[in-house]
């Protein structure tokens, strides 16, 4: 039976510390962290609601939304799938119509596919 030592030198401390950044970029959703979105609502009725969503992207690569979606209600008026150009702000009108009264709070998933998702948290 031998008996195998595992040594960690110097060098290769240093090089596992030097590819850690590179491996932290390769994930799919970096190019999310130059983009800012917020939600203005525009009218509210007992069961719709009209909004604004604004984009605002500070990156250098222009970014495509590829679907928009919410589990508290059906929505309507958005043009899929949505270029925001690097350095761009534009916006994306929706309409959504809930079963109930429109809740105090409820958020919409935002799908920008190779970029990454995120929420968009909406408090009418």
């Amino acid at each position: 039976m031998t008996d195998t030592k595992l040594t960690f030198t110097r060098r290769g401390f240093l090089t596992a510390l030097m590819l850690a950044p590179a491996g932290a970029l390769a994930h799919a959703g970096h190019g999310m962290s130059h983009l800012t979105v917020t939600s203005t609502i525009t009218r509210r009725r007992k069961r719709r609601l009209d909004l604004v969503l604004t984009f605002y992207n500070a990156g250098t690569q222009p970014m495509t939304l590829a679907a928009i979606s919410t589990d508290v209600a059906n929505m309507t008026g958005q043009s899929l799938p949505f270029n925001v150009p690097a350095g761009g702000l534009v916006e994306q009108k929706l309409t959504l119509r809930f079963e109930e009264a429109v809740p105090g709070i409820f958020t919409l998933l935002l799908d920008f596919g190779e970029d990454g998702q995120g929420p968009v948290t909406v408090m009418p």
